[in-house]
């Protein structure tokens, strides 16, 4: 009786471990799509007609699965460090520019003062070896004047 009872059992177990192997067997079922008459796509998991094909669904394996909080972690840290680094150099850059601005900017007024001081001026000189004042020539006069307006274009557009 207790023979009866164990193979009974065991006999039970097979037709479970059946069963559940039919029902995994469906879970791996394919997926089909088609499209009808009005250009709705459907999917089933049976195919219709001769319109379905087959879609191959592509499972995670272990090795694929989702990254877990540490990496998560490290991940938005390396993200959070290359936005810091670009925020930096933006800055760093925006301030250089500023900077390049202003000096434009004090180059222009020093060019125009330079160019009205000159254009006011009786007579313009240049010290020589030993110190002495020589006087520019009108032709001279005219060539340092026309220089410093090209330093007004260089540095005022």
């Amino acid at each position: 009786m207790l023979e009866l009872n164990i193979r009974g059992q065991a006999i039970g177990r097979f037709v479970l471990f059946c069963l559940l192997m039919l029902v995994t067997l469906q879970l791996h079922a394919g997926v089909y799509k088609w499209v009808d008459d009005k250009g709705r796509v459907h999917f089933s998991d049976r195919p219709v007609d001769g319109q379905s094909t087959q879609i191959n669904i592509r499972q995670k394996s272990v090795d694929e699965a989702s990254p877990g909080p540490e990496d998560r972690k490290s991940k938005m840290q390396r993200m959070l460090d290359v936005y810091q680094e670009e925020r930096a150099e933006r800055k760093e850059a925006k301030q250089k520019q500023q900077a390049e601005r202003k000096q434009r900017k004090q180059n222009c007024v020093r060019a125009k003062d330079r160019y009205n001081s000159h254009l006011r001026a009786s007579g313009i000189y240049d010290l020589n070896k030993d110190g002495e004042r020589q006087y520019l020539s009108e032709t001279q006069r005219a060539r340092h004047m026309k220089r410093l307006k090209s330093e007004i274009a260089r540095w005022c557009n």
